[in-house]
Parts: C-alpha cells; sequence; structure tokens
C-alpha cells in the first residue's frame, strides 16, 4: 500500500499547475476515490487535497521569497486560479500573507547580505538534460557523520541492478526548508538515457528525468552546512552576479573518483538552478 501512495504523493507534486482531482489519481492507481483518501490519510496522517495544498504552499514560499515573480503569477503557476483561495491557503499555512511573507523574507536576506555571511567558492555551470534512478525518501536527517554508504544503505541501492549502480549518487531535495533536514527528496543514482531505457527499475524506484538547467555549484564534505550555503548563494553570490534561481529544486551530487569510487565519503556537490540569462 505504501508504494501506491507514495506514488499518489508524488503525482501531486508533479501537477501542483493542474486543475486534476483525486478521481483522476483514482482511476490512474486503479482505486475508488475513497480508497485513495482513506489509505493517503493513513500513510501521511491528512488528506490528498489538505497534502496538496501543502506542496502547493510550499512552492509558492520559494518563488515568493527567491524571484520576481509578482504574486498573482507566483499563485498561478502553484495552481491556484483564484487569489483569495491562494491567500487563505497561504495564511493557514504559514500564519501570514503572501505579500508580507515576501516582505520578510527580502529583510532577512538583505541582513544577511549586510551581515558577516561566510562565503564559498562556487561556479555558474549548465546541466545538460540527465536521467536519474531514484526513490523517494520522507522525513530523513542527514549530516556529517551520515557517509554516502550509509545513505546508500538507507534507501536500498543495493537493490538496483549493478550496472545502473556506477552512476553518480544524486539526491534531489523538495520542499521549502532547503538545509539538511529533508521533508522529502528523491535520492538514487545518476543513469545515462540509454542504460535506463534497457534495465528494469524496480519498485520502489522510479526513473526521473531531470531538464537541462543553469546552476549555481558550491562543493562541501558538511552536509550541515547547506544552510549557510543557500544562504551565500541567495543573499551575495547570486544578486552580486546578477542573478535568480528558477524554482526547480535543488540537487546534490556526491562525487567519485576516475575509478568510481567515492573519493570521501560525504564529498557533495550542491546546485542551485538558476534562470537562463536574459
Amino acid at each position: 500500500m505504501f508504494n501506491d501512495m507514495m506514488r499518489a504523493e508524488i503525482w501531486l507534486q508533479d501537477r501542483l499547475e493542474t486543475q486534476q482531482g483525486i478521481e483522476d489519481l483514482a482511476q490512474r492507481l486503479g482505486y475508488s476515490a475513497s480508497q485513495v483518501r482513506r489509505n493517503f490519510k493513513r500513510c501521511f496522517g491528512v488528506s490528498p487535497s489538505t497534502y496538496r495544498d501543502r506542496l502547493r504552499v510550499e512552492q509558492a514560499a520559494i518563488l515568493l521569497s527567491y524571484t520576481q515573480l509578482n504574486i498573482h503569477s507566483v499563485a498561478y503557476r502553484c495552481g491556484y486560479r483564484n487569489h483569495s483561495a491562494f491567500s487563505r491557503a497561504f495564511l493557514r499555512y504559514f500564519g501570514t500573507s503572501p505579500r508580507e511573507f515576501r516582505k520578510d523574507e527580502r529583510h532577512r536576506l538583505e541582513k544577511l547580505r549586510n551581515g558577516p555571511t561566510r562565503e564559498y567558492p562556487f561556479r555558474i555551470g549548465h546541466d545538460t538534460p540527465q536521467q536519474a534512478v531514484v526513490t523517494r525518501l520522507y522525513h530523513h536527517r542527514v549530516g556529517k557523520r551520515n557517509s554516502i554508504e550509509d545513505l546508500a544503505k538507507h534507501v536500498t541501492l543495493e537493490a538496483l541492478p549493478k550496472k545502473l549502480r556506477k552512476g553518480r549518487t544524486i539526491a534531489i531535495i523538495h520542499g521549502n526548508d532547503l538545509n539538511s533536514d529533508f521533508a522529502r527528496a528523491d535520492l538514487g543514482i545518476q543513469v545515462d538515457a540509454d542504460i535506463a531505457d534497457e534495465l528494469a527499475t524496480p519498485l520502489p524506484f522510479r526513473t526521473l528525468s531531470l531538464p537541462a538547467c543553469r546552476y549555481a555549484s558550491v562543493m562541501s564534505d558538511d552536509l550541515d552546512e547547506l544552510r549557510p550555503i543557500i544562504d551565500f548563494l541567495l543573499a551575495k553570490a547570486l544578486p552580486e552576479r546578477g542573478e535568480r534561481i528558477s524554482g526547480l529544486p535543488p540537487r546534490l551530487i556526491w562525487q567519485k573518483s576516475r575509478e568510481g569510487k567515492t573519493r570521501h565519503p560525504s564529498r557533495f556537490e550542491f546546485r542551485l538552478p538558476l534562470c537562463d540569462p536574459g
């Protein structure tokens, strides 16, 4: 049952902009709508509609905080066709209006910009379209003591065919709380498209297409540094370069040596997707 409800949760996330309802989800899963509501609440503690509202306002919080989209555009991009409904849902979840939330976050970034924020070497890069074989991970904290082997064991990467496990380990972070306490993350292995197509992907894994994107990149060996890294990029590094984030989920990519072995158990690259120039 949980694998089906995980598929349901991912389906909701992937369709925030649409008006597809629970009946569409139930038809895709082969359940009745009442079964989906009952089983989903058993797994996630809330109804699918409440959970979708949470996903929508979390995405809205990112767009309000770090992009130049106006509030109406943010609401529309997150699936709200009625501005009042968006404002009510946002207030219910965050305890403040979208306008005040944006004002407070910009004030926080301004204080960081003018304060003694730690700086990190970073670069601007570009990813071609990629594929990854991933599984969804919920409410998992990772930190400096967690080696890549620990993470691999946690998500049973050993269940993947050996040919798939040769790629680099990747995590795609979802949600507005971008630190080492992941509410939701897709964790797995980057793979070549031809390999992903020729091999069966066992449950609970799925093949995920990652779009081409520009990104700001920082290398680190301490996952507890994610929050200061993100603050540095958002408050100082990117504004100074005239860069804006796109709102796509950030990625963590663990590094390997030329021989295919992990060079440092915790060494990773953090990539924050950016808008295209112009």
